[in-house]
């Protein structure tokens, strides 16, 4: 896929979508207390894969671009992590960090001298965890988003 590609794809996955829902609808309009909702013990919360999908995001772009970071280790000890505080203000953060987290993404894609390769598993990964967040919101009776 070439790079030109790959930034309409990702662009659309945030406000389109491209046969699946868009970031920004998936996790737009819920409360702190649907995004923190687990449907048992040992499950994740959306909250929580948004968290995941953040920091390894957030990881790679600045692996790739030459900024400073965190440690695999410390993405690692970091990974799923539950808020602090399941506030309106901290999910408002968490979702303003996903943003952030898919422009650097963005930055990656955009960067001449970027290998593709370091980007492309994202598009699967992060499908799947989008897939996880659309039935964590059908196990709570959320409308769907076509």
């Amino acid at each position: 896929m070439d790079r030109e590609t790959m930034l309409r794809l990702w662009d659309a996955s945030w406000s389109e979508g491209r046969g699946v829902p868009p970031w920004a609808r998936a996790v737009g309009g819920l409360t702190a207390e649907q995004a923190a909702w687990r449907p048992g013990p040992g499950r994740h919360s959306i909250w929580q894969n948004v968290n995941h999908i953040s920091i390894w995001r957030e990881y790679v772009a600045a692996r790739v671009l030459g900024r400073p970071g965190l440690t695999r280790d410390e993405v690692y000890a970091r990974n799923f992590e539950e808020p602090q505080e399941a506030t309106a203000a901290a999910w408002q953060e968490t979702q303003a960090r996903l943003r952030r987290s898919h422009e650097a993404m963005r930055e990656v894609i955009a960067a001449p001298g970027a290998r593709l390769e370091d980007v492309v598993e994202h598009f699967g990964h992060d499908c799947y965890h989008l897939g996880q967040i659309m039935l964590l919101r059908a196990l709570q009776g959320l409308e769907p988003i076509e």
